[in-house]
């Protein structure tokens, strides 16, 4: 495998109809947030990308980064409108490539669920000023991938994403070290194989007993985020009465205090 077509675990995308209340849940737990930034892209009947109805604003960490994705004009178009009628939660897994057109050439026979690479882009503040902010992306078909989008990025202007100010959480996290897929399904789990098996898959039945709760499957139903230094961060919690889970060593958070999915918290190695 070359260097041009390696995959790495990108971002994860949490879709909420209320941005300004997932937002501030997020905040609360200690995570630092881009300013809003509206989300752009191809609308039915329009040659130009066009503005959604949607923005996102991201915790961006120094290996990968959450996206929370809500919507801020009703009345425009909404591609993940299907998505929130589902369910509120993750929705969205991004692989990072450097270079999505090789990328794409060494997926397109074993992971068909693919479309080639389109370019993407996003207008953000930087440092006081509007920048553009580019991609080449592939994604998933919708129609066959029913436990979430698959995106496989090459980001053209990472350092627009991760500015160092960005990157300072009071909860002290770090890195973006898992997601996790329930499902019982076959097709499912050979297509994250497909995807060198970037996502970790458990059964409906084995997540439930570990975590008590019961996603609605096929989805990605759970992360883990590593943290600086995991004790100070479980005080931080604890002080704004957030609903910590244990069992032995490992620490989490349910789906109620995350929009939507169980968030595993780890020491930094």
């Amino acid at each position: 495998m070359t260097q041009a077509a390696e995959l790495a675990l990108d971002h994860v995308g949490a879709i909420t109809h209320d941005l300004a209340a997932a937002a501030s849940r997020w905040e609360r737990l200690g995570f630092a947030l881009s300013p809003l930034s509206r989300q752009r892209g191809a609308v039915p009947g329009e040659a130009q990308m066009q503005p959604w109805a949607t923005a996102n604003r991201c915790a961006i960490l120094r290996r990968g980064y959450l996206e929370l994705i809500g919507t801020v004009d009703a009345a425009a178009y909404n591609p993940w409108r299907s998505f929130l009628n589902r369910f509120e939660g993750l929705h969205l897994l991004a692989l990072r490539c450097t270079e999505a057109d090789a990328a794409f050439a060494r997926l397109r026979h074993k992971a068909p669920f693919l479309a080639p690479p389109v370019e993407r882009e996003r207008t953000l503040t930087y440092r006081g000023e509007a920048r553009t902010m580019r991609f080449r992306n592939i994604f998933s078909r919708d129609s066959a991938c029913p436990e979430g989008r698959y995106i496989v990025i090459e980001h053209q202007t990472p350092e627009l994403l991760w500015q160092p100010e960005l990157m300072q959480h009071e909860n002290g996290a770090q890195a973006l070290e898992e997601a996790l897929i329930v499902t019982d399904d076959a097709n499912v789990v050979a297509r994250v194989e497909a995807l060198d098996a970037i996502a970790r898959v458990q059964s409906p039945g084995e997540f439930q007993r570990r975590y008590g709760w019961q996603p609605p499957a096929p989805c990605i139903a759970a992360i883990t985020i590593s943290f600086l230094d995991l004790a100070q961060t479980l005080t931080l919690l604890e002080q704004r009465g957030i609903d910590v889970r244990r069992s032995g060593d490992e620490h989490w958070l349910p789906p109620g205090a995350t929009n939507g999915f169980v968030m595993r918290l780890v020491q930094h190695a």
